[in-house]
């Protein structure tokens, strides 16, 4: 069986320092290319998994109903079609080729026993909070799946290419021959075929890909490197191939690597700031305060002084969506010295001229600690005692993601998905993840408004939705939105021919990985 097991590999990897796959296939002729990789995979489980770094990775190895275009449409993935039936009923007509690397069929039952898991409380964890409940999910036949919603969710299709919604091999969960905690097994374009934790990730040529001579390459290896300089050196002689990064000066370090080619990957995802509102004995968990700390923000100065002036100011609904819902709030429109009046005027109402601030930057990106600069200048210019931490990520998710918080402001960053109410419901009581429940506050305005727009079909009538949904989120000053945040994917264009995705909502930044090919 072609399926590779962290578990019962253990005793190799303490011997040898690698994980094997069992039955891999036989390599064809189409070379090996490398990707540097800033980050490890995190967890195996895509159906629980809530971080980008190991969505990047799943993408090459599992396949979901649908996909999405370099315009964030809807495009084929496991399902070569599919119709909606009436406002609450989807059918889905399945690829015949789709195979695990198995060799075992895709069949409608793995879809319907996917779905099954993911909406069970006790085994999909957040994820299936997005698909709302259904009446029935059927298996017309072998390849024929059609949904029964209880309730009209438009955003539902729009759900389906995110990774959590990966198709694993349910007929090997069931025999207990699979499990996704530990195992990896899908029909997407590779296989893992050997693990160096912190290291690397060799993948190979799934043999029975449904897509005909493809991937072009028979091996993928993915090198895990932490460190800018280290990926832009692998780069530079040659043991990468490909480098994906987060620092917008990306272009300008590698202006003089010959070969390289950097492409700037538009995505719908933004950094934050949390305001702890909560969590008694800080400034913020006032409402005045928060909002003042929210009229000091200079999103522009964060665009031009971190990224450049290359970011774009960014907003509850994610400016990447298209949608021009959130532009017109005060927040952002009102002019900058009259935010910086209004913000002094809160401050001295609550009483809390001076208020001593910390804003958290953690190190797992540079970019946080620098935009936390750019924060605490703006604070200090309203009139608060702002200052900067930089922690480690360890202790900025004990201290932010956590029941009992332990601070005032956090940079980070949120994904923004491929429609706002996918986004916006992780604000909501009914949709927030475990690890917001320490700093957010409850608002059943918001809660209604959210699962308004989550009825509503695309039109004038939603985006008025829409804008009343970012004026509650903007007025509660809780999680407030920054900037964009692009990808940067460089590329050996002198040794390799891969086909970048310039705009991408679903973490897939190799999603052409299956054409990609030497030209040396």
């Amino acid at each position: 069986m072609a399926i590779w097991r962290f578990v019962n590999l253990i005793a190799a990897t303490l011997v040898t320092g690698s994980l094997v796959l069992v039955g891999a296939a036989q390599a064809g002729s189409g070379g090996s290319i490398a990707w540097g990789k800033p980050t490890e995979v995190i967890s195996f489980d895509p159906h629980v998994s809530g971080d980008g770094a190991s969505w990047s990775f799943f993408h090459l190895v599992y396949d979901q109903l649908l996909s999405t275009d370099d315009d964030f449409g809807l495009a084929p993935g496991l399902a070569l079609s599919w119709e909606e039936v009436s406002a609450t009923s989807y059918r889905f007509h399945l690829n015949p080729d789709a195979t695990f690397s198995n060799g075992r069929a895709v069949t409608s039952h793995d879809v319907v026993a996917n779905f099954q898991r993911l909406t069970n409380p006790e085994s999909g964890g957040v994820w299936g909070k997005q698909l709302g409940e259904f009446e029935a999910i059927e298996a017309e036949d072998d390849h024929t799946v059609r949904f029964d919603l209880a309730l009209p969710n438009p955003v539902f299709l729009k759900v389906l290419p995110l990774t959590p919604y990966s198709i694993l091999p349910m007929t090997e969960f069931e025999a207990g021959t699979f499990d996704p905690a530990v195992d990896i097994l899908g029909s997407g374009p590779f296989m893992v075929a050997e693990h160096l934790q912190d290291e690397s990730w060799t993948l190979t040529r799934n043999p029975h890909y449904h897509r005909a001579g493809h991937p072009l390459i028979d091996e993928l290896v993915i090198r895990i490197l932490p460190d800018d300089s280290a990926r832009i050196a692998a780069l530079r002689d040659g043991r990468v191939d490909i480098a994906t990064f987060a620092n917008p000066d990306t272009p300008l370090l590698l202006a003089d690597v010959p070969g390289v080619e950097v492409v700037v990957q538009n995505t719908t995802n933004n950094f934050r700031l949390h305001v702890s509102a909560i969590e008694e004995g800080y400034p913020v968990t006032d409402l005045r305060v928060r909002q003042a700390a929210h009229y000091a923000l200079d999103r522009e100065a964060i665009s031009n002084i971190v990224f450049g002036g290359q970011a774009i100011v960014d907003y509850p609904v994610p400016a990447g969506l298209g949608y021009e819902a959130c532009r017109d709030d005060p927040f952002y429109v009102m002019p900058r010295d009259e935010r910086l009046a209004k913000a002094r005027a809160l401050l001295e109402e609550a009483g809390a001229t001076g208020a001593r601030v910390g804003v958290i930057g953690s190190s797992t990106l540079m970019i946080y600690p620098l935009i936390a600069q750019v924060v605490q200048a703006n604070l200090n210019e309203a009139g608060f005692d702002a200052f900067v931490e930089q922690i480690p990520a360890a202790e900025w998710y004990a201290r932010v993601f956590a029941e009992d918080t332990d601070f005032d402001l956090a940079v980070s960053w949120f994904a923004g998905y491929t429609d706002p109410a996918i986004v916006l419901f992780w604000w909501t009581q009914a949709g927030a993840a475990g690890w917001a429940h320490g700093y957010t506050i409850t608002d059943e305005r918001l809660d209604a408004l959210v699962a308004r727009t989550r009825m509503l079909p695309e039109g004038e009538e939603r985006n008025d939705a829409l804008a009343e949904v970012c004026s509650v989120i903007n007025e509660n000053s809780n999680v407030l939105a920054l900037v964009n945040k692009p990808d940067y994917v460089a590329l050996r264009s002198d040794l390799i021919e891969a086909r970048i995705g310039r705009n991408e909502s679903t973490f897939d930044n190799l999603k052409y990985a299956e054409e990609f090919s030497r030209l040396d």
